[in-house]
């Protein structure tokens, strides 16, 4: 288990990061943009206004923005610029929680944040500088994501209670999370998923072999469209994801 200071530290960082966040003014901070690529089936976004509108392909998206896909449905976005790519399945919720770039576009320093809700998203996020940041919030914990291929879903099990599972479709995830007010963290290698409260099991070779194409599909199709005449690949590295426990989230369901 982390030590008191660890966490402390922890939530320290959180909250200098949602400082931060506010201050889309400060010098050199330049605010992102994620943009829509492909919308199959019926997705609307929602400001943080709570003013709701139809999604669409080159649509614009801001920090604070939420994207509800319904059944049969999926959405593939570019985020905070090309610094990375998500497929967002059927059925789910994902609120853009911050995207920021200091520096240029290709090799500036990107701080960006998902929070997902419910659902099931699959992503590549490209190599980014040391100082760049790449987090995926979930109800149990807190994806820091560094040039990897992923896939992260969150599950309702009613009562408020949620089943969250992290899967490294390449690489390798350290992964730690609440479970009944303990630390449980657990190592990941390509090809093996952690459904929170449980054991790491192996993803079977034909779901793996699915997320792959996915993800594929996904690089393929959005280089299509930013640059037709350049042939597009979806490059796998050896990647590293560290999952951080959600500060203040309830147990996981088992």
């Amino acid at each position: 288990m982390k030590s008191i200071s660890t966490i402390a530290a922890y939530l320290a960082v959180l909250v200098l990061a949602g400082v931060s966040s506010l201050k889309s003014a400060e010098a050199g901070k330049i605010e992102g943009k994620a943009t829509v690529r492909t919308v199959t089936g019926a997705a609307t976004y929602t400001t943080p206004g709570g003013v709701q509108k139809p999604l669409t392909v080159n649509t614009e998206l801001n920090s604070g923005d939420s994207i509800t896909t319904g059944p049969d449905s999926f959405v593939y976005v570019s985020v905070n610029g090309l610094s990375s790519a998500v497929r967002i399945s059927a059925d789910t919720t994902m609120v853009i929680a911050r995207m920021f770039r200091t520096g240029s576009a290709r090799e500036g320093v990107h701080d960006t944040g998902l929070d997902l809700k419910v659902g099931s998203i699959e992503g590549q996020v490209k190599k980014v500088s040391a100082d760049s940041r790449y987090e995926i919030t979930t109800p149990h914990g807190v994806a820091g994501i560094r040039g990897t291929d992923f896939s992260v879903s969150v599950s309702s099990s009613g009562n408020g209670q949620y089943t969250v599972t992290f899967t490294s479709i390449t690489g390798t995830v350290v992964a730690s999370a609440v479970v009944n007010g303990t630390i449980q963290t657990k190592t990941l290698n390509g090809g093996e998923s952690w459904t929170v409260g449980g054991n790491v099991i192996p993803v079977e070779i034909q779901l793996q072999q699915d997320q792959i194409n996915q993800i594929n599909n996904m690089i393929t199709s959005i280089g299509n469209q930013v640059n037709p005449t350049a042939p597009v690949t979806a490059p796998i590295g050896p990647p590293t994801i560290i999952i951080r426990p959600q500060p203040g989230g309830g147990s996981a369901s088992q």
